[in-house]
């Protein structure tokens, strides 16, 4: 049978060893603060979020934009791989002219099934990519 009372600790054993042992670190201390504050290539809390959503339909199709280095061409939609699967081979051969529908794109050029050049000055990364994500969507919804 366990009996809970009160009790007094003694500490004086505990305040000298901390003493002891605060004596001699500034000599095993850094010179220098490190900068980084956690693991490299991870952030705090990045276990505790929530895990990205899965992308579905037209934003599944054309998942990013960036600057293209192809001359005369301003930006460059990347095509998922398996776009063709998810809409078709008809719709595919006619993403470029379907991209014509956004305001601002002034021609179109095809790198490879993947990477499509857009000639589209003036427009905003996040816009064209938001835009043409619409395009296709009310193309889809239109066929």
């Amino acid at each position: 049978m366990v009996t809970r009372g009160e009790g007094v600790i003694d500490t004086a054993a505990l305040r000298t060893l901390t003493h002891r042992l605060g004596e001699g670190t500034t000599r095993y201390s850094p010179a220098a603060h490190d900068a980084r504050d956690g693991l490299p290539g991870r952030t705090p809390g990045e276990a505790l979020c929530r895990p990205p959503r899965i992308p579905v339909g037209p934003r599944a199709v054309i998942v990013d934009c960036g600057t293209s280095r192809v001359r005369g061409y301003t930006h460059v939609l990347q095509i998922s791989p398996s776009a063709e699967a998810m809409i078709g081979s008809h719709i595919m051969d006619n993403l470029g002219v379907i991209m014509g529908r956004v305001v601002g794109v002034e021609g179109y050029s095809w790198e490879g099934t993947e990477l499509l050049h857009v000639r589209a000055p003036g427009l905003d990364w996040e816009d064209l990519l938001r835009d043409a994500q619409d395009a296709l969507a009310g193309y889809l919804a239109a066929a």
